[in-house]
């Protein structure tokens, strides 16, 4: 068995943490051997403080699967990032509509976020975002080409949905074979859409194979849990492919369970009474 969970909307409550039961229940049936890890869209600067406390027998799968990354060390063990002539093509398309992108990047030591100093309000909540929630380094820079000489790993574009859309019509028509794209609304701040760019092996699926190759776990039947598009890849390649009540339509239709609302506790709950009858 391998049991492989999103984050946000799924194993976190609606402040984005561990609740208590779910920090005690994972700990304690993580000591009795669970075989599980998260698949996250965050970075691991924004997931290691959410795990404090709790040891993870695996690394885990970050930024939708551009890092596979040790959490107690922070040590990428696989990078799956853009390639450098592909990042330039991609900075210059985005340029003439006038959206100024978040790069992710990792300098072979240290991971970074950049963005262009004058910014919309949806960025702005953004920058403010991941201060609070300790996910950094981020720094300002005015010109965004200065720093392609660091392997990119996502482009995150956050502007209208108009605008939106029809830069990803055009970077569907020129890269559609080379990345992973993903256009959805911030749902902490309606109305600002967010579009994320990444190689295309960058996903949570590819991901899990990748992590599953490392521990020989290839042959292990494969639970996952989610709630948003981006789990989609996940959902296709597992066994077991476990929403929550609050998932977008589109992964319920990949979802061979349905399970309660990710503010109830539910991942925590169905793999405590999966576990326990594979541990009777």
């Amino acid at each position: 068995m391998l049991y492989v969970s999103d984050l946000d909307g799924t194993l976190l409550t609606t402040t984005a943490t561990l609740s208590a039961y779910t920090r005690d229940t994972l700990n304690r049936l993580l000591v009795g051997g669970l075989p599980f890890t998260v698949a996250t869209s965050r970075s691991v600067s924004s997931v290691g403080p959410i795990f404090r406390g709790v040891s993870l027998p695996l690394p885990v799968i970050e930024l939708n699967g551009a890092y596979i990354t040790d959490l107690a060390t922070g040590q990428h063990l696989i990078v799956n990032d853009i390639a450098t002539e592909l990042a330039a093509e991609i900075l210059a398309l985005v340029q003439p509509y006038g959206v100024k992108p978040l790069i992710s990047s990792y300098d072979g030591q240290h991971d970074h976020v950049y963005f262009t100093t004058d910014v919309n309000p949806g960025i702005q909540w953004y920058v403010d975002d991941a201060k609070r929630n300790e996910d950094g380094p981020w720094h300002g820079c005015s010109n965004l080409s200065d720093i392609l000489d660091e392997q990119v790993m996502r482009f995150t574009l956050i502007d209208t949905k108009a605008r939106l859309t029809e830069l990803e019509q055009s970077l569907n028509q020129r890269f559609s074979n080379q990345l992973d794209m993903h256009l959805f609304e911030n749902p902490n701040q309606p109305d600002w859409y967010w579009l994320t760019l990444q190689d295309r092996l960058a996903t949570k699926a590819n991901g899990i194979r990748e992590l599953q190759a490392l521990h020989a776990l290839d042959n292990h039947q494969l639970t996952v849990f989610g709630d948003h598009n981006n789990d989609i890849s996940m959902f296709q390649l597992a066994d077991v492919a476990v929403a929550t009540a609050n998932a977008t339509p589109e992964l319920r239709q990949h979802a061979t369970e349905i399970i309660g609302h990710h503010s109830e506790d539910s991942v925590v709950k169905y793999l405590e009474a999966r576990w326990s009858m594979v541990n009777v």
